[in-house]
């Protein structure tokens, strides 16, 4: 009885045994949508399941993926039982087909160059035995003339063919060191990196009755990002500006995108989705402000507008061996606006008018913050990064309302578009692009319609998503005061209707590349103001009028008057609406006090001594603004009045 008991046993882990299934599975990219930082992939595919377990075994997947963000879909039938991911140390991922050609290249040139040294090297000891044996037959006795001349000979042409040689040898390896070199730089503007293990996810499912299951699998990477960027051009100041939306994609997670469906989004799941908490703020004497959770919270910032400006910061980024560094992302922190280093390191980026701080990061080295200070050129050398990547927090991210439409193949892909907190509108758009903005919870997105391929070797890739035409109000700014010559200025209006996140842009005006300026969607104000440029045929001047600057001494005070007179003249050929802004000094001393005595009719700020005046000036036109004013303090002081 004993014994058939035991052969039960047996026969039942037998069965048991038999109902697991292990199947390793390959799932294609499908979908990735790309995050300000960070990608959720998602892999389609269908598997065969027998009745029972199965552990399925997804592979092909990078290392270094965020486990918590795994989620996997199967149909009716199918009960998903756990999810594992682990890394298989023993299998390595292939470097792109960029980079391997690009090494196995370098390993060929790096053979010949050793094979031309070594002949260089036959070619030179060969010509130090020549020079070094020239003695003809013994001293005591002399050498014929007729072999006297042939071994001269022999000497003299072995002697230029060994130098010819040698030129050609030398060539030879100027070439292959130069061609190493560029094969050098470029595996460094590739991001070459070692190659990474593979990682798998594990799913153990069950089933009832065997089924060709279709399942889907999401996962987070963490190396990947874009940001936006605009080229907004004006053809004339009588027509509306064009602005195009542009995504500069970047990825380095070890998996290559082929042929996958690509949407772009401004969430950025990498962080932390926890509302702030408020604090107590205790107030006593000599203490200080007890600090919270967020550096801003509890601190009333007073309302700012932001406009486009042309503030920029140049430099060069540099590796741990001081060359330049192509690829670096140069991000304003605390923004959107970006730029990339160049094939020799270099930058420019243009600033907001709040920016503070720079952010320089790159694969494989660690991300540096540098303060601005009002400097305008920064230069920075990272340091390779050998820490262990730190977990963070994910937030979760449903992209299940996403939304396609139907697209051309033309550059400028069609797309769709969704803004949390914004009614359905019609933006108007060329006709070569269209695209439908739809409301969404958290966030922006742009799903492109034409299927994408990006490489795992973190270059950036840019990519137009979509072109408006925004109605511009044009007119001319000057502040003579600090600079004569009139800037052209474009008001975009309605621009928040657009779907726009801060971003630098490259403006072009009358078909010519004129500068790079910032979009800064923060600004509160319904208007956005872009500078198109100096424009010569508009002329202003500012002199003071000595005429009526004087100085009095009047008991233990003394006054004096100062003068301007500022002169706008229009050589353009139709008429023209300028901006001139001025001011008088502002005191909150007793003893000083300023009286505005003429404006020319100027709308005046009290609290800041601004001035503004809008003028209409026709073609050819004059026009003249007079500014006086009387400062009056003690006759003791020294008062600075220019």
């Amino acid at each position: 009885m004993k014994r058939l008991f035991t052969t039960i046993i047996i026969l039942a882990c037998f069965f048991c045994k038999a109902q697991d299934h292990d199947l390793k599975v390959k799932f294609k990219i499908d979908h990735v949508t790309v995050f300000l930082d960070g990608a959720q992939i998602t892999r389609q595919g269908t598997v065969s399941l027998k009745p029972g377990v199965s552990m399925l075994a997804l592979q092909g997947i990078a290392p270094g993926i965020q486990e918590q963000s795994i989620q996997v879909e199967a149909p009716a039938g199918v009960k998903i039982l756990s999810v594992s991911f682990n890394v298989n140390y023993l299998e390595e991922i292939k470097a792109s087909e960029k980079i391997a050609a690009l090494l196995q290249e370098k390993i060929q040139i790096t053979t010949s160059l050793a094979q031309e040294k070594s002949l260089e090297e036959v070619y030179r000891e060969e010509e130090s035995i020549l020079k070094t044996n020239k003695s003809i037959g013994g001293t005591e006795k002399g050498v014929p003339i007729e072999e006297l001349k042939k071994a001269m000979d022999y000497f003299r042409q072995r002697l230029i063919d060994i130098k010819q040689q040698l030129q050609v040898t030398d060539q030879n390896i100027r070439k292959h060191n130069e061609r190493i070199l560029k094969i050098d730089a470029q595996l460094k503007e590739l991001s070459a990196i070692k190659a990474q293990p593979v990682g798998q996810i594990v799913v153990k499912v069950s089933t009832k009755t065997s089924i060709n299951a279709g399942m889907s699998i999401k996962y987070l990477v963490k190396e990947a990002r874009w940001f936006p960027s605009y080229d907004i051009r004006a053809k004339d100041i009588k027509s509306p500006i064009s602005v195009t939306y542009k995504a500069n994609i970047s990825q380095h997670s070890g998996e290559k995108w082929e042929n996958v469906r690509l949407t772009i989004s401004s969430g950025n799941p990498l962080q932390t989705g926890a509302k702030p908490i408020i604090n107590p703020w205790m107030l006593g004497f000599n203490n200080t402000v007890v600090s919270n959770n967020s550096a801003t919270i509890g601190m009333i910032q007073p309302d700012k507008i932001y406009e486009a400006t042309n503030n920029m910061v140049r430099g060069r980024i540099l590796d741990d061996t001081g060359e330049g560094l192509p690829g670096v992302n140069v991000i304003i922190k605390g923004t959107t606006i970006g730029t990339v280093t160049d094939a020799a390191g270099y930058y420019s980026i243009p600033l907001t008018t709040d920016a503070t701080t720079l952010v320089f990061s790159f694969v494989g080295y660690k991300t540096e913050e540098v303060v601005i200070s009002g400097r305008n050129e920064i230069e920075m050398q990272l340091s390779p990064d050998v820490a262990q990547l730190s977990e963070v927090v994910v937030t979760g991210y449903d992209d299940d309302q996403a939304i396609r439409i139907r697209g051309s193949n033309s550059v400028s892909r069609q797309l769709s578009g969704r803004l949390a907190g914004v009614e359905t509108h019609s933006p108007r758009v060329k006709k070569a692009i269209v695209a439908t903005p739809v409301i969404r919870q958290t966030n922006v997105e742009f799903t492109l319609d034409e299927l994408f391929s990006i490489d795992t070797d973190g270059e950036h890739r840019s990519t137009d998503m979509v072109e408006y035409e925004l109605d511009a109000l044009f007119e001319y700014y000057c502040v003579p005061k600090l600079d004569p010559d009139a800037f052209l200025v474009a008001k975009l209006m309605n621009w928040d209707e657009y779907n726009f996140l801060e971003g630098e842009a490259s403006l072009f005006f009358e078909g010519k590349y004129i500068g790079k300026s910032v979009l800064d969607t923060r600004n509160t104000s319904d208007t956005l103001s872009l500078s198109l440029g100096r424009d010569r045929n508009v002329m202003v001047t500012r002199e003071k009028k000595k005429d009526y600057t004087s100085r009095q001494i009047i008991g233990a005070y003394q006054k004096s008057t100062v003068a301007y007179e500022i002169i706008i003249r229009n050589k353009k050929s139709e008429q023209l609406t300028i901006v001139i802004e001025d001011q008088i000094p502002v005191t909150t001393d007793k003893m000083i006090s300023i009286d505005k005595i003429e404006d020319s009719d100027a709308m005046y700020d009290e609290r800041t001594g601004l001035l503004k005046w809008r003028k209409q000036i026709g073609t050819g036109q004059t026009k003249t603004i007079h500014l006086r004013y009387d400062v009056r303090f003690p006759k003791n002081s020294v008062m600075l009045l220019e």
